[in-house]
């Protein structure tokens, strides 16, 4: 089968939690024989160095770690596209041609962010297409599920609720309404719309009723985190009373993700015991992104590492006796809180999204109100003061999906909407 993944942005430029997601997946794809081609954006331009695409005029080809990857430079989009479903005709004519010459027979969309005409070029191609939603952002163009007024969104209500708690200088009423009907038919039009998680099926259950949701966790790949010849799950060794806790955070340092509150809470509890390690690149608002630098230099016991490629993430979680996602924003799902659970790592995770049903229904850490720096202070002095509570937490931890459960759920849906010739 000849199948091309569609996403907003791809390695090496990018390394978020979808392009690993795409990443597992197209390797799983390979190996059970299909082709798979990734179709992405780059906002580098003009575009990487690399072989031209041949029908898609500006684009260029390269090999990512054995899968093939076509690009297309964020000028040749629309602007808008950041923000809605917005095509460029002529895009979409280029990449019609490719998908047609490169003989797809499926397209799975990612994330449609920037991709919209790359969606319309398979509709009008007559491709089948399978939906995969990382995010929120066919449901809402701020993405995260949250108003401007920064309240947490049951759902756009046919876009009467964007209109109502979100309409900015950028939109208008009719075109937010419209958004969400452009939205909808996109998604009517998929052969399956596919969600990681519980939480994200409500809220899109809720934003289209009228839609089947199936939720299929996103899956982890063990013998990457194994490597050769180590057991499946992490051995650390119970700290005794007085020993170093290390904290770890691993993500993008960006303001919705909520290092900022980690690091004021740490500021309220200075036992020498407390270390932080974080883990992740900078991203958006510069200001932001000196506000961290300054706190994490104001406290000798926080390290920032810096960016690691994600084959490194298990020599991270290794270092560390506690993960915490402080995010202040609804998290989808949370590779890395998966990750930490194959490797023995628990974990305090913030009050929204999907992190914390997991906490509740499986153990393996702790919930804290996100944003409450008192919280989450108070949260580490209770580690500190009673030892036994991570080794009780690591007790019983469940192990989540592999990516070839993953991987195999997935061509099952594609043989379905495939019919062999």
């Amino acid at each position: 089968m000849r199948i091309v993944f569609v996403l907003h942005q791809f390695y090496p430029e990018f390394s978020g939690g979808t392009e690993r997601v795409v990443l597992n997946l197209a390797r799983c794809a390979q190996r059970a024989g299909h082709y798979v081609h990734v179709l992405a954006c780059t906002m580098r331009d003009p575009a990487p160095a690399g072989k031209s695409s041949g029908a898609l005029a500006g684009a260029h080809h390269e090999v990512y770690q054995g899968v093939p990857v076509t690009l297309i430079p964020r000028s040749l989009l629309p602007a808008s596209g950041d923000l809605g479903f917005d095509v460029a005709p002529a895009m979409v004519e280029q990449v019609r041609d490719w998908m047609r010459a490169e003989r797809f027979e499926l397209v799975h969309v990612f994330h449609t962010l920037r991709m919209a005409s790359a969606l319309l070029a398979a509709q009008q191609c007559g491709l089948p297409y399978a939906v995969t939603l990382t995010d929120f952002f066919v449901g809402c163009y701020r993405i995260n599920a949250i108003n401007a007024q920064g309240q947490p969104c049951s759902g756009p209500d046919e876009g009467r609720s964007c209109v109502r708690d979100c309409l900015v200088p950028e939109w208008t009423e009719p075109a937010l309404l419209q958004r969400h009907q452009l939205a909808k038919a996109l998604l009517q039009g998929a052969i399956e719309r596919v969600v990681p998680s519980e939480y994200v099926a409500e809220f899109f259950r809720a934003a289209f009723p009228e839609l089947p949701w199936r939720v299929i966790p996103h899956g982890i790949d063990f013998l990457a985190l194994m490597g050769n010849g180590q057991s499946v799950v992490h051995a650390h060794e119970d700290l005794a009373p007085e020993a170093p806790i290390t904290l770890g955070y691993v993500g993008a340092i960006v303001a919705q993700k909520g290092l900022h509150i980690l690091l004021q809470a740490l500021q309220r509890v200075p036992s020498e015991r407390l270390r932080l390690r974080v883990v992740g690149g900078f991203y958006g608002d510069p200001v932001h992104q000196q506000d961290i630098r300054n706190m994490m230099a104001a406290d000798s016991r926080v390290e920032w590492v810096g960016q690691v490629p994600p084959g490194d993430v298990a020599a991270v979680l290794k270092q560390v006796d506690l993960l915490c996602l402080p995010s202040v924003v609804p998290e989808s799902f949370s590779l890395v809180l998966h990750e930490a659970a194959v490797l023995g790592v628990p974990a305090l995770v913030s009050d929204l999204g999907a992190p914390p049903a997991k906490i509740k229904a499986h153990g393996g850490g702790r919930v804290v109100a996100a944003g409450d720096v008192n919280a989450w202070a108070q949260a580490l002095t209770e580690i500190l003061e009673m030892p036994d509570t991570l080794p009780s937490w690591r007790t019983g931890m469940r192990l989540p999906y592999r990516v070839e459960e993953e991987a195999f759920f997935y061509e099952s849906l594609y043989r379905q909407a495939v019919v062999p010739h």
